[in-house]
């Protein structure tokens, strides 16, 4: 899967139309919000090839997933959708490390976007390689 036309098949979607107003919502611009969701697309391939090779989670994303698995069995969504939550929490946490790496967006900051974007992304890459 070729990382740039990832990122242009996520952006012409409706989850990327929708993600941009998410981050719209947010008070970033539209030319602004396609370059971070342009970053959140790469990041989640990224992580998906790593998880095709058997990668590991990384300080952020570790607790991510942890925190999310942690709140689905709190909530009662059970052992299964607690683990697809927990998952969906490490990829959270990886964009919101590399937003902060690669675009120099403040931490807290970047955790806000990738808690806006990240589920469009994941709705969007369940589609694509269902």
């Amino acid at each position: 899967m070729d990382i740039q036309q990832l990122a242009s098949e996520f952006l012409a979607s409706e989850h990327g139309n929708l993600a941009t107003q998410a981050l719209g919502a947010q008070g970033i611009s539209a030319d602004d919000a396609q370059k971070m969701l342009s970053q959140v697309a790469e990041t989640a391939h990224g992580h998906v090839e790593e998880q095709n090779s058997g990668g590991l989670l990384g300080e952020h994303a570790g607790k991510s997933f942890f925190a999310s698995f942690a709140s689905g069995l709190v909530r009662g969504d059970g052992f299964f959708n607690s683990l697809v939550e927990g998952g969906e929490g490490i990829l959270t946490g990886k964009v919101a490390e590399s937003l902060a790496e690669k675009m120099g967006v403040d931490p807290s900051t970047a955790s806000t976007i990738a808690a806006a974007a990240t589920p469009y992304v994941v709705a969007f890459l369940k589609e694509r390689l269902a």
